[in-house]
């Protein structure tokens, strides 16, 4: 009687076996093929030799970083430069002065131009005019919400201190530049080129806005390395070669 109690207890062992079985099923599968691309494509990474004297600056080729995709790209630009080379990367941006209209969001430019060197990536922010007009200085512009209403005050570029743009700055997340002026970096900080005369303690006599040079587009700068490519990013290396060197060295830019 034992053997058919344990016989009978197997059957049904297996019989609960077949019909968890046949419940664990499908009905079909589906392949999916992704084929991934990088965003980011990078020009100017194979330049020249470079020859200097000891206590030199010298220039690079220019680098092109494109971002290729539909969304903002975080890159990290960096260098294997040795302790005797330091190496900032400059970028360029024209500033214009525009018709000035306080009911219009947008203001058309006016042909009247400036070229403005800045440091992209460095151990401090610096920009400087190519061509400097007499009386004229550069400011870094933060502007508040609502900007109109409530506009801001200025800082010199010399009393930068930290990356660009500031946290508290609209530029840097509120304000989509892209959408309101056409800009390619829709993010970012304003760098203005006014008369030193038309600027009190950080307060701007807006009285005189036809006669400032404004931004045509954002910057940004980071100690770290740290910037976000929107449709792209042209920066220069320049390299300080200190006085006692001697010898060469290979120096690699590194963007991931």
């Amino acid at each position: 009687m034992n053997k058919k109690i344990l016989t009978f207890g197997l059957m049904g062992l297996f019989a609960m076996a077949l019909v968890v079985a046949s419940v664990v099923t499908y009905y079909g599968t589906i392949e999916q093929e992704i084929n991934v691309e990088l965003p980011i494509s990078i020009d100017g990474l194979s330049p020249e030799s470079l020859s200097a004297f000891a206590g030199e600056q010298i220039t690079g080729d220019l680098i092109t970083i494109t971002n290729d995709a539909p969304f903002d790209v975080l890159v990290s630009i960096t260098n294997d430069a040795p302790i005797e080379i330091a190496v900032e990367y400059i970028g360029s941006l024209e500033l214009s002065k525009k018709v000035v209209d306080f009911d219009a969001e947008s203001w058309d430019l006016v042909d009247d131009k400036v070229e403005v060197e800045y440091t992209v990536v460095g151990d401090s922010f610096n920009a400087e005019v190519t061509s400097p007009i007499a009386g004229y200085e550069l400011v870094y512009y933060k502007d508040n919400s609502d900007r109109f209403d409530n506009p801001a005050t200025t800082i010199a570029v010399s009393e930068v201190v930290g990356n660009l743009p500031y946290e508290a700055d609209g530029n840097a997340d509120e304000y989509d530049m892209c959408a309101i002026e056409g800009y390619s970096e829709c993010h970012g900080a304003k760098i203005w080129y006014v008369p030193s005369d038309a600027v009190v303690s950080g307060v701007i006599d807006w009285s005189r806005a036809s006669e400032f040079y404004f931004e045509t587009n954002l910057i940004q700068y980071n100690a770290n390395g740290d910037v976000t490519v929107y449709s792209g990013l042209e920066i220069t290396p320049v390299y300080d070669v200190d006085a006692h060197f001697e010898g060469s060295a290979i120096v690699t830019t590194i963007i991931a």
